[in-house]
């Protein structure tokens, strides 16, 4: 489906603002964060992914995550933002090389004294826009541990309404004016343990780290974010791609069997 490109800078002014469309509500998609359960020894790292699942035509979006701020710190965090093929970029004439017309605002913020990451996108790619389909990724947040403790990843949508808890705003609206609000938002959709002897690298999260672990590892070895073969959860080190550093990890760990969150 596609819109002319006055009907997208009208929706380029409500993204801007925080205030987007009311219209009639869709079949509602899922959030969801991998990996949603990690453990680290203080001073470790986890990058986490964000997603909308079951999405369909998406041209805007908006969580919140909640973390334990004395537990955990957002070292960095990023929207999508490649292209407004794939990410979170307004192109309002759908071409990339005139940049006077490509928005990537609302700025994602920070909020590790409240424990916050809250990140607002749209999505235009001029006459062709089409959405954001499928399992949607939405960004990330790089997490480090700086105390023992446990940390509820919470998510809930990126903004509400004055009047809130009464009204909210759309914060996931489709071509034609949809809304799809996820059906899991507000509530805990993963947790990071930060412990003496964590498993950094029980990457597929059995519960010790064993040559299933290494064989995550070795079959991404050498991707960097957004390589197709990148594996976030391979990244035990968290910083964007799957190289030696990696590897130490698991062989450090090799045979461990990973204690139960506190």
């Amino acid at each position: 489906m596609k819109k002319g490109l006055t009907g997208f800078t009208v929706f380029l002014v409500y993204v801007l603002t925080g205030f987007f469309v009311l219209s009639g509500v869709a079949s509602a998609l899922n959030i969801v964060l991998e990996p949603a359960n990690a453990q680290r020894e203080v001073g470790g790292k986890v990058r986490v992914h964000i997603y909308a699942d079951d999405a369909v035509d998406l041209l805007s979006m908006g969580v919140k995550v909640s973390f334990n701020k004395d537990v955990l710190q957002a070292e960095s965090a990023s929207k999508y933002e490649v292209d407004a093929d794939t990410g979170w970029v307004m192109d309002a004439d759908g071409d990339a090389t005139t940049t006077g017309d490509q928005y990537r605002t609302p700025a994602l913020e920070i909020d590790n004294a409240n424990g916050t990451v809250i990140m607002i996108g749209g999505n235009l790619n001029g006459d062709s826009t089409t959405g954001h389909s499928g399992k949607v990724l939405l960004g990330w947040i790089v997490f480090e541990a700086i105390a023992n403790g446990n940390s509820n990843l919470s998510v809930d949508l990126g903004k509400y309404n004055p009047n809130h808890p009464t009204d909210t705003f759309d914060n996931f609206v489709g071509v034609g004016g949809t809304v799809d609000e996820p059906t899991n938002v507000p509530g805990d959709l993963g947790i990071i343990c930060v412990m003496s002897g964590a498993c950094t690298g029980d990457c597929n999260g059995n519960g010790s780290v064993d040559m299933g672990d290494f064989a995550q590892v070795r079959a991404s070895m050498g991707n960097s974010f957004p390589d197709a073969d990148y594996d976030v959860f391979a990244d035990v080190n968290a910083n964007g791609s799957i190289d030696m550093g990696d590897f130490a990890i698991i062989r450090a760990e090799m045979g461990s069997t990973c204690p139960a969150c506190p």
